[in-house]
């Protein structure tokens, strides 16, 4: 196991002083080692794809950047890898969290951690399994930079979980905001008349929607982060007589916000998407998100959205919740939270398998 400290000072030695990624909980300890030391850079991007592109542009300015990111992110990273770096030969340094790389893992994870090896193989990226020892790990380094420099090409290194060592992080402030995203989910269940379908974004969204309100007419989204909406205005288009509700998060809709123009676009008016805003990928650790200064009501309203608003307190969330769900969508309600835990809040795994969600949801739905 090599400490954060250490991680960082090798890569250090070798020029990289800036960093980018989407967070994954595996590079936890790496980042905020990152964001507390002054002399050092890290980069807020919504995905993956993101991430290499900057690094790119970074590294041919003069400022070597190195990509942290989740494997289950990987299909993000490939196009800019394909279509920009080995098409216009541009070394980068990656570092990919290896999710259910040789163990036991969340179903979302277990096809990526099976394939992302031979993925790179067939691509012709060269690869190396990150080594947990800091000298060999310092070396594995040393060569990963000369090979990618001669041969203009991204070098990846494959990081299984613990390899990087914990660190403790300076102490962040929690945004002021009384609602508990919990207590919002739990809110948003009680204001539903019943047969609404209720599409909730990855992570902890999910998961407490599980714990809060289970119903046959939830789908949980395990993995796919950032298209909850798009999945949401599937349904909602083709089944009109039912109301679709999207939970999402602010990371996620970041992630690819765009759907938000084909929301506006269609103008569905049955899609009502509730984003829960605690301004953080809280389940990878709780790195800050770019949401605050992002006016994503503004952006739903001048997509086409009929309308858009926000609330940040019970009272105002049920008023707002109750006008919202009688109106006509395209509809959007920005929910500010903190970012205080919830904690043991259970698995969706520990009850249903992916294909069990699927089928439910889908019986919800027949006619």
């Amino acid at each position: 196991m090599i400490s954060a400290k250490d991680f960082v000072d090798i890569l250090r030695k070798e020029g990289f002083v800036s960093f980018t990624g989407v967070p994954c909980s595996f590079f936890q300890a790496a980042i905020n080692f990152v964001i507390d030391d002054p002399a050092l850079f890290y980069t807020i991007v919504p995905n993956e794809g993101s991430a290499l592109a900057l690094a790119s542009g970074a590294a041919l300015a003069g400022r070597p950047t190195a990509v942290l990111i989740q494997n289950s992110g990987f299909g993000n990273l490939i196009n800019p890898l394909t279509s920009l770096n080995m098409i216009y030969r541009l070394p980068v340094l990656i570092f990919m969290s290896g999710r259910a790389y040789g163990v036991p893992d969340e179903p979302q994870h277990e096809i990526m951690g099976k394939t992302m090896g031979p993925l790179l193989d067939a691509l012709g990226i060269p690869h190396l399994d990150m080594p947990g020892e800091i000298q060999k790990f310092e070396k594995a380094v040393q060569e990963a930079v000369r090979r990618m420099n001669r041969e203009k090409s991204p070098f990846v290194f494959l990081v299984r979980k613990g390899t990087i060592d914990d660190y403790q992080a300076a102490r962040k402030d929690n945004p002021a905001y009384p609602l508990k995203r919990i207590e919002a989910i739990r809110i948003i269940s009680q204001a539903l008349q019943g047969d609404e379908c209720l599409v909730a974004t990855t992570g902890k969204p999910s998961r407490e929607l599980f714990n809060v309100c289970d119903r046959n007419r939830n789908f949980y989204m395990q993995g796919s982060m950032g298209h909850a909406a798009s999945f949401g205005l599937g349904v909602a288009l083709s089944r009109p007589d039912k109301k679709v509700v999207v939970l999402d998060g602010d990371g996620a809709l970041l992630m690819h916000m765009g759907i938000l123009s084909s929301i506006g676009h269609y103008r569905p008016k049955n899609l009502y998407h509730i984003v829960l805003d605690n301004e953080s990928y809280e389940s990878t650790g709780g790195q800050d998100t770019t949401s605050p200064t992002t006016d994503f009501c503004l952006i739903a309203k001048a997509c086409g959205y009929r309308t858009a608003e926000e609330a940040a307190t019970e009272k105002d969330l049920k008023v707002k919740l109750a006008s919202l769900l009688q109106e006509e969508g395209p509809a959007f309600l920005r929910i500010k939270t903190n970012r205080l835990p919830t904690p043991d809040v259970p698995r969706i795994s520990n009850r249903y398998t992916s294909e069990q969600i699927a089928e439910t949801f889908k019986a919800a739905l027949s006619p």
